[in-house]
């Protein structure tokens, strides 16, 4: 039986402009003019999570939604630019918000757990992505970022910063908010695309699940002995 399963982006700023390790605290990012992205954000609550991947929390079949919101911006998603999300699997890709989108604009996503599909219920564009997948950003101008910093040659350009249990005030209810930075030898502001994301929580790298795994295989062997 099919089921699905809805999941919010809340693109939570786009500003232009912005290489540094992202702030550790989500309560440390600034706008363009030095000001705090999220002036209600009480410093030290919400960190970074060092992880490039997020897994649905809730599968149980129930249908479940939530909102997506786009809460501001400075210079914005410009014309060919875009954020998504994509499978370390299939490496399909789905588009959440372009250059198009502004402050207040939202974006649902709607997840086939049973088919492993993902469907962007504003467009309709609908790709190949399971219960855990990665964001990305895209310039248009063939340039392309990742919440991995495997595929980015080693550069770590997005922090995801674990909400939960937030009130919901000027973040929109989310889990996981993640920030990215958009230019190689930019400021390292990370305020360039910042999305907020409900029924999320932060994973680790598939590569670091494999290294674990093999640690895990590692010991038993040497108990084993």
């Amino acid at each position: 039986m099919r089921f699905k399963k809805l999941i919010t982006g809340s693109a939570m700023a786009l500003a232009a402009g912005s290489l540094v390790a992202a702030p550790m605290d989500l309560a440390d990012l600034k706008n363009d003019d030095g000001d705090a992205l999220f002036p209600s954000v009480p410093s030290g609550e919400y960190v970074d999570t060092y992880a490039g991947y997020v897994s649905l929390t809730d599968t149980s079949g129930a249908l479940d939604d939530s909102n997506a919101t786009l809460l501001a911006e400075s210079a914005g998603l410009e014309s060919g630019n875009s954020f998504g999300i994509f499978d370390p699997g299939t490496s399909e890709e789905l588009t959440v918000f372009a250059g198009s989108n502004t402050p207040t604009d939202g974006a649902t996503i709607d997840f086939d757990v049973s088919g492993g599909t993902a469907t962007n219920q504003t467009t309709g564009d609908t790709a190949s992505i399971g219960t855990t997948f990665g964001f990305f950003i895209d310039n248009g101008l063939g340039t392309k970022w990742y919440s991995d910093p495997s595929m980015n040659g080693g550069l770590d350009m997005a922090a995801l910063y674990d909400t939960n249990g937030t009130s919901g005030e000027g973040l929109y209810g989310s889990n996981i908010v993640t920030a990215f930075e958009d230019t190689e030898a930019g400021d390292r502001d990370f305020n360039d695309v910042v999305v907020g994301l409900t029924d999320v929580a932060a994973v680790p790298e598939p590569g670091t699940l494999a290294l674990m795994g093999m640690g895990l295989i590692g010991l038993g062997l040497r108990r084993f002995r």
